[in-house]
Formats: C-alpha cells, sequence, structure tokens
C-alpha cells in the first residue's frame, strides 16, 4: 500500500482562489488579444465579446489566446510538480483540465474555444478539445500519483472545481443580463 498524503481544507480554500484567478487570466488573454487586434472587446470573469466584427483569422486567434494560456500556466504548474512536490501547482494543474473538459462539454450547445478553432480549420468540433483534454490529463495523472493523493482528494477538488465553475459562471451571466 502506498504512502497516501494528506491533504487539508486549507488547500480547498486555496484551491478554489486559484480556479477563480484561472478564470480570469484565462479571459485576460482572450481580451489581451482582442485589444491588440484593435477590436473594442469587453471583458467578464466567463466571457469576452468584441463590439465589432472580427476577422475569421483575427476570431480564432482571440479564441486560441485563452486556452493556449491555460495550457502553457498548466506545464509549468506541471513541472513544479514534478521538481518540487507543489500542491499548489496540482491545483493549478487540475483546475486547467477541468475547465477544458467543461468547455468541451458547453461546446455540445455551443461551440467553445477549441471546439470553435477546430471546426474553423475544418478538422470537426471535437478534434482540438480532445487533444487538450489529453495534454492536459495525462500531467494530471501523473501529478497526482507523484503527489499520492487519494482518490478523495480528486473527488473533492472535482466538487470544489464545480462550485467555482458554477459561481463564475452563474455571476458572468447576471453581470451580462443573460439571468
Amino acid at each position: 500500500m502506498r504512502n497516501i498524503r494528506l491533504v487539508g481544507t486549507g488547500f480547498y480554500a486555496g484551491f478554489a482562489l486559484l480556479a477563480v484567478a484561472a478564470y480570469l487570466i484565462h479571459e485576460a488573454a482572450h481580451w489581451i488579444v482582442g485589444a491588440a487586434l484593435g477590436y473594442p472587446v469587453s471583458y467578464g470573469i466567463n466571457s469576452v465579446v468584441s463590439a465589432s466584427p472580427m476577422t475569421a483569422g483575427d476570431r480564432m486567434l482571440m479564441s486560441a489566446a485563452g486556452p493556449a494560456v491555460t495550457v502553457v500556466t498548466a506545464l509549468i504548474a506541471f513541472d513544479f510538480v514534478m521538481r518540487r512536490e507543489s500542491l499548489i501547482g496540482y491545483a493549478v494543474l487540475y483546475f486547467a483540465l477541468f475547465m477544458r473538459v467543461i468547455a468541451a462539454g458547453v461546446s455540445v450547445f455551443n461551440l467553445n474555444d477549441e471546439a470553435r478553432i477546430s471546426d474553423m480549420l475544418g478538422l470537426g468540433p471535437w478534434l482540438l478539445p480532445s487533444l487538450v483534454v489529453l495534454v492536459l490529463l495525462i500531467p494530471t495523472v501523473i501529478a497526482s500519483r507523484r503527489l499520492r493523493l487519494s482518490w478523495k482528494v480528486n473527488a473533492l477538488a472535482y466538487v470544489v472545481s464545480s462550485l467555482v465553475a458554477t459561481a463564475v459562471v452563474g455571476l458572468d451571466m447576471l453581470h451580462r443580463g443573460a439571468i
């Protein structure tokens, strides 16, 4: 039997804060690219929208910015887990995976970042989301094993992720007047 690492409640509080930060950073990447391309973009905690029509190429670049930053951040966090056994790194990595899985799921109803890009490139809506999820799933599993985290830690991380995602999406919808 392997030595399971114990994780305290402080981990989950920090996890929730990191999850909110992940949303803000992801959307900031979309906003920065849209603004840099010269579009009047509005920033929400779960959405960035251009007030004027965008070219297909610019829309693809703006769509790619959020997931690109999320994946790069996750891979840096994975390095921290592997080099320093960082629980903070694990939280960042886990939530990045969670975000992209949820984004892929939402794409069933409304194409999200990777699905939109994949579709625009003629690859169908599921190739890029599947690849991104796989790229994040593998290091997340490796990191969980490296840190000797139990299934309970991962299940509670899922609960915290779900609560944060629900709150962020709900607040964003309220802010946009969609509710």
